[in-house]
């Protein structure tokens, strides 16, 4: 292993003082040693900003940059811009990692000379308690159809996000996070950089912990504009994996028509707990989501893959 080889972890920081320590310490007390750690302060109100602040002066590893809010996205971008390591990870500040993770991960994307290395990650409670055990086997080697196939696994398996990667800072030159999005952002940023690999590994160990907490963006907090939006990073995905691997297209379609469903179903629950005003307003979010279902829902009609009583639910939303 090359001793020697930085890694910038970058953490946007915004409103989770009640996590953010347990989230530095598990990553300044990692095993492997050469970090830089990127905390970014996003405007946040609460303490957040004074935990790194606190941090970066007991560690010097630690780099800490306060900006004005502008979302996930613009916080992981202005790590991204002053990162120095030759790899890059990212870290969500109300989750948290095992100690050996980036030891693990840097002797596996070594080994291979690959360019992505994929770790396991177990769902976590606000009380510790794992909530959907991780099946832990020997490493995988992945081609890029094969990760590209991974993404619309249902239940979710090398995920379509970046906190369980790790990446050659190399090929993130043109990479950037949308920052009009505050959902499905990663999709964008994982559908560039996977164009330009060729093979990757999947550490197939619970490396990553992921706190699961109602509000958060991933469980209940995103507006109906966000839901609305992460419709076309899913279609994006959806798009480029077929231009790439056609025959991808019934496994795609079925998590596509999987996952948007949900987010419709979160959307139009919202929009009738709305006064009658707000729901004019938001209507056409509605109108647009259930139109891009039933489109996919023709398509998918024949789709083995898919249910068939599913495949008529599709057709029949409302």
């Amino acid at each position: 292993m090359n001793k020697n080889a930085l890694i910038s972890i970058i953490v946007p920081v915004y409103n989770v003082d009640k996590y953010l320590s347990k989230c530095i310490d598990s990553i300044i007390s990692q095993t492997y040693n050469d970090i830089e750690l990127i905390l970014v302060d996003d405007g946040s109100p609460d303490n957040s900003p004074k935990i790194c602040d606190e941090y970066a002066r007991k560690d010097n590893r630690i780099i800490v940059i306060h900006k004005e809010n502008g979302g996930v996205s613009s916080a992981r971008n202005a790590g991204l811009d002053i990162a120095k390591g030759e790899y890059i990870g990212f870290i969500d500040p109300d989750d948290y990692i095992v100690s050996d993770m980036y030891e693990c991960m840097v002797n596996a994307i070594e080994k291979y000379n690959f360019d992505m290395v994929v770790c396991g990650y177990d769902y976590i409670d606000e009380n510790g308690n794992v909530t959907r055990p991780y099946k832990v086997k020997s490493d995988e080697i992945l081609t890029q159809k094969q990760f590209v196939s991974m993404q619309f696994d249902m239940p979710p398996t090398v995920r379509h996000v970046v906190w369980n990667k790790l990446f050659r800072k190399s090929l993130f030159s043109g990479i950037r996070f949308p920052e009009n999005m505050h959902s499905s952002e990663d999709v964008y940023v994982i559908c560039s950089y996977v164009k330009k690999i060729s093979d990757c590994v999947f550490i197939h160990k619970p490396l990553y912990k992921n706190l699961v907490r109602n509000g958060s963006a991933t469980h209940g907090g995103l507006s109906v504009e966000s839901l609305a939006l992460s419709f076309k990073a899913h279609n994006k995905m959806h798009t480029e994996a077929i231009s790439l691997y056609p025959d991808l297209k019934n496994h795609s379609i079925a998590f596509l028509l999987d996952v948007c469903t949900l987010k419709y179903n979160e959307a139009k629950s919202k929009v009738a707990a709305m006064d009658e005003p707000e729901k004019k307003k938001y209507r056409c979010y509605l109108n647009d989501m259930k139109s891009f279902i039933k489109k996919y829902a023709w398509r998918g009609l024949l789709n083995g893959e898919i249910y068939w009583k599913t495949r008529i639910s599709y057709i029949l939303i409302k």
